[in-house]
């Protein structure tokens, strides 16, 4: 039994041994040890330096001089473990990107607040349709609906711009109906509220047109006035013409049937008029009840004369407004840029 013992434990110490010495294969040399290995290569080369240095002054005649001693080189101290290594990696600092070269300054598509005449029809593309010492006039796109850009320079320099998405002439772009008006100001409100935030909204109201129909009622209770004093005329004239026939056939063997059709055409004449009458009457009362519903319509869901929505010192670049104005037969949508004061330099590109 001890015998076994004994062999389990030589068994034991040589796989012990084994692995020690695999160790030190794979792991990195302590200092000692490179100290050491170091020394032993330098020491044949150094001999041979200072036997040679012993023998030169030999031959030339020289007294050999005394040798400092060699300084006494310090082992290096142990390489740092791989936990340390890895701990001050995570600790250095990541080396500094370089900075981004600064990108280039607009404030309305590739124009700058300040720009003189010459300075935007260079960053513009294509030539203006009209263009002054004042103004800028371009037929363009934006967000692909067709538009009038207008530069407006003060001093000879660039202070306001206007996006008009319709034009009432048609002469350089198409004129807009009511409804799309309406449904292009909601799209660019949105596009302008993505880009400056909650602007200031204000609505302003109108009364619906009612001059037609009070034309129309007053025409045709004048219409019913007339129709009064020439009905009274007609009465009066076949009154004396009854008058007349029934002396002129008193005598006559049929004196009514005779009177009856002597007097047939004025009395049609008399219904053609009340007749008129009662249509002029209906009339009127057809459109004094469309004036009422009118005006009860203009009470609950008043007509919007203009929307607009302003956006004041947006980005601290320029105050935006976007106006939708239907008080004309052709509606008027445009966005208004007037630049501000004084700009900082780091606002970026803008469109």
């Amino acid at each position: 039994m001890d015998e076994v013992k004994w062999a389990w434990v030589l068994f034991v110490a040589a796989t012990l041994a084994l692995l020690v010495r695999i160790a030190m294969w794979f792991l990195p040399a302590p200092g000692w040890r490179s100290a050491k290995v170091a020394a032993a290569e330098e020491t044949p080369a150094a001999a041979a330096s200072s036997a040679a240095a012993e023998e030169a002054p030999a031959v030339l005649g020289v007294p050999a001089e005394p040798r400092p001693a060699p300084p006494t080189v310090e082992p290096p101290a142990a390489e740092d473990s791989v936990e340390e290594a890895l701990r001050r990696f995570r600790e250095e600092p990541a080396p500094a990107a370089a900075a981004p070269a600064p990108a280039e300054v607009f404030h309305l598509r590739r124009a700058r607040w300040g720009m003189t005449p010459d300075e935007v029809r260079a960053a513009e593309p294509g030539e203006p349709l009209r263009a002054s010492d004042r103004a800028l006039l371009y037929a363009t796109t934006t967000l692909e609906m067709p538009c009038l850009l207008t530069y407006g320079f003060a001093d000879g320099r660039l202070v306001r711009a206007r996006l008009a998405f319709s034009d009432p002439a048609g002469r350089d772009i198409p004129p807009l109906t009511m409804a799309q008006a309406q449904r292009r100001y909601l799209y660019l409100r949105e596009q302008l509220r993505s880009r400056y935030g909650e602007g200031i909204e204000k609505t302003t109201t109108m009364p619906r047109d009612v001059s037609e129909l009070r034309r129309r009622m007053e025409k045709q209770d004048e219409l019913a006035r007339q129709y009064d004093a020439e009905i009274a005329e007609a009465e009066r004239r076949l009154k004396e013409e009854r008058a007349r026939l029934a002396k002129r056939f008193a005598r006559w063997a049929d004196p009514a049937k005779r009177v009856a059709q002597a007097l047939a055409p004025h009395e049609r004449d008399l219904k053609d008029l009340q007749e008129w009458k009662r249509e002029a009457l209906e009339t009127a009362a057809r459109s004094r009840q469309d004036l009422r519903k009118t005006q009860e319509a203009d009470a609950a869901r008043p007509l919007v004369a203009t929307m607009a929505t302003r956006w004041a010192f947006a980005r601290e670049m320029h105050d935006v407004e976007l106006i939708l104005d239907a008080r004309t037969a052709s509606p008027l949508l445009e966005i208004r840029y007037e630049g501000a004061p004084s700009l900082p330099a780091w606002l970026g590109n803008e469109l």
